[in-house]
């Protein structure tokens, strides 16, 4: 117990250097993930990055990690036969394009990669410093393309319910704007005196390319599937405008809940993906943090 307090001295006076050098090593396996970036990295290539690449080209364009999920938990109902093949499939197919799609781990774990590793490379960052920034960045990221997406969603679908503050959207709006603050807390811990924002051609092109495929989506020109949904007290239909493959709409106006509804559409979910990947691309470039150069140099 006497070293706890001397680890809080040390953790206060040095964080990053106190937790590189904290060992949790159990059984041969260290449970401290924070103190080596370059096995993190390939953790997250492994896990994060493969498994769900492989699964996204297997299962298709618009397939998702919640088909393969529900078809687990359904295994054992299979096995002792309350439910048969058909609706063990059924169930499988069911969740296609309806959930968290392979796409979005695919993405953002190359987005960390890339940041982590040009922090080593180009400002010899390492370890937890190096694992502290990239996560404030890829936050800072993922909640700027939901915060876009569930405005444009709120105001193209007529879907309000969307910004509810009750629970569950409450969560994934709070979840988002802690996403959002450890990215502007780490902007602001930045020496912008030694250190400057990659603002160079590439970004500059990502940035207006992203500008334009939003422009695309909100205003999307080809034929739409159109959805009509019975509600409670009114039917709901979807929008040409900022289309989705993926709708979640509140059955019962003002309860917060709302109920997934799929409609193909190939090319709807490529400018979808395609705005994701151009604004990742645009923070990824501008996160490559660079040293200013001094006037003698």
């Amino acid at each position: 117990m006497s070293s706890l307090p001397l680890f809080f001295k040390k953790f206060l006076k040095d964080p990053f250097e106190t937790l590189d050098n904290l060992d949790l090593r159990y059984a041969g396996f260290q449970f401290n993930i924070l103190k080596d970036d370059v096995k993190l990295r390939k953790a997250l290539f492994d896990i994060f990055f493969l498994i769900p690449l492989i699964m996204w080209v297997l299962l298709g364009a618009d397939s998702t990690a919640d088909q393969v999920v529900n078809l687990v938990l359904n295994i054992p109902n299979f096995l002792l036969q309350k439910i048969s093949l058909d609706k063990l499939l059924a169930i499988y197919n069911g969740f296609y394009g309806l959930g968290t799609h392979w796409s979005a781990s695919v993405i953002y774990s190359l987005l960390f990669i890339g940041i982590s590793k040009h922090l080593r490379d180009k400002l010899d960052v390492k370890n937890s410093l190096n694992l502290a920034i990239t996560t404030g960045f890829v936050g800072l990221t993922i909640a700027s393309f939901e915060f876009f997406w569930i405005g444009s969603y709120y105001i193209f679908q007529n879907q309000p319910w969307i910004l509810s503050l009750k629970f569950p959207q409450l969560r994934i709006i709070l979840q988002n704007v802690l996403f959002a603050t450890t990215g502007i807390i780490i902007l602001l811990g930045f020496n912008w005196t030694e250190y400057k924002l990659n603002v160079d051609k590439i970004t500059i092109l990502a940035f207006f390319s992203t500008i334009g495929l939003i422009a695309l989506w909100w205003y999307y020109p080809l034929p739409t599937q159109q959805l009509t949904v019975q509600l409670e007290e009114s039917i709901w239909v979807s929008s040409s405008n900022f289309p989705q493959t993926m709708y979640t709409i509140e059955m019962n106006i003002g309860d917060g809940f709302g109920k997934m509804f799929y409609a193909n559409d190939p090319y709807v979910h490529l400018v979808n993906n395609l705005a994701k990947i151009f604004m990742t691309l645009t923070f990824y470039n501008l996160f490559k943090i660079k040293r200013k150069l001094r006037k003698n140099e």
